[in-house]
């Protein structure tokens, strides 16, 4: 069934409201949820609200509480999100430091006591649909071993960063760092499929290809080994180090301990081109370098060269046009909230 991104929108919207998130973060919640699924990461997606509403029902979220500014200067944000939800958390803090931006060649915030804040990339879009590079990243509990080890040690640190252009919209890399996410894990359980081995491993540290192991607390592998494992300690840094926020077993898992505050931290960096060689010119180089990567010669068996961000732009207009096509998973668990609120 294909939903029409306005409608699932304002349905979204309704269940957070009735669950007592004040109006206008209900309204942020659904947009940066149903704006992931129109780019086909439904991981990230709509798929998450009932979860949410597990941890404000438990405790863990209070869904009407205020980001508190810590610290500020005119290049940097410190910001409490003070046990709240993280999406509206992010985007609040966000808007602020691109207000900041537009006077300084660098600005850098921090967010602690948050929780999960859905897809990175939504926040460094936020950045380049203004003309800025925006990087955005957050910590998780541990979920991630470290190259070598049974057990997990640190989290599935996602990070993105983003470039606009102006002939293609904007380069969106969006990572997390294991070699699948943990959504994705919970959309093939829900499907009855089993996932490749060496992508996860039991509590136990042995391998498996049972997604539903996800909930018995697997333990995910880092992507490409000891490169995705210094990326998770490099976000690590960044977030909890920097922004004072719960650190790799400091952090309380959402989804287990959803009574507590998940102390999640988050980070945000955005870059003004005009300090540099100019907005113009920047994006006029970002559509130089796009240009000479899709005339690369494609390897036997390959259609094309993609640049990051290619394919969901390519989804986010097929979804205005025709619908949003949701998972079985996602379907679910948002059927799951309307019965919560009811």
């Amino acid at each position: 069934m294909r939903y029409d991104a306005v409608e699932l929108g304002k349905r979204v919207a309704a269940i957070a409201e009735k669950a007592g998130i004040p109006a206008a973060d209900a309204e942020t919640i659904a947009e940066v949820l149903v704006t992931t699924d129109m780019r086909g990461v439904h991981s990230h997606g709509v798929v998450r609200i009932a979860r949410y509403l597990d941890c404000i029902r438990a405790g863990g979220i209070r869904p009407d509480a205020e980001i508190e500014v810590l610290k500020e200067s005119p290049s940097s944000l410190m910001v409490s999100a003070a046990g709240g939800l993280g999406i509206p958390a992010a985007k609040k803090t966000m808007d602020r430091l691109l207000a900041k931006a537009t006077d300084t060649a660098i600005a850098v915030a921090t967010v602690n006591h948050s929780d999960h804040y859905g897809a990175a990339g939504y926040y460094s879009m936020m950045a380049a649909d203004r003309g800025f590079v925006g990087f955005s990243m957050s910590n998780t509990c541990p979920l991630v071993a470290p190259t070598g080890g049974r057990a997990a040690a640190i989290g599935n640190n996602p990070f993105a960063y983003s470039a606009p252009g102006s002939k293609y919209r904007a380069v969106l890399f969006d990572i997390c760092m294991s070699k699948v996410a943990a959504g994705k894990l919970v959309i093939a359980d829900e499907a009855g499929q089993k996932i490749p081995e060496g992508l996860i491993l039991t509590k136990d540290g042995r391998p498996t290809t049972d997604p539903g192991e996800i909930w018995k607390g697997a333990i995910m592998l880092p992507f490409a080994e000891h490169k995705g494992y210094g990326f998770a300690v490099m976000v690590e840094m960044m977030t909890a180090a920097l922004g004072m926020s719960g650190m790799m077993s400091g952090v309380n898992s959402w989804n287990t301990q959803p009574g507590r505050d998940a102390d999640t931290g988050h980070t945000f960096v955005v870059v003004n081109p005009a300090f540099f060689g100019g907005t113009d010119a920047f994006r006029s180089r970002v559509d130089a370098m796009i240009d000479e990567l899709k005339r690369c010669p494609t390897q036997e068996g390959a259609k094309e060269i993609l640049y990051p961000g290619e394919l969901e732009w390519r989804r986010e207009a097929a979804a205005l046009a025709d619908g949003i096509e949701l998972p079985e998973a996602s379907e679910k668990e948002l059927a799951r909230a309307e019965e919560m609120v009811k």
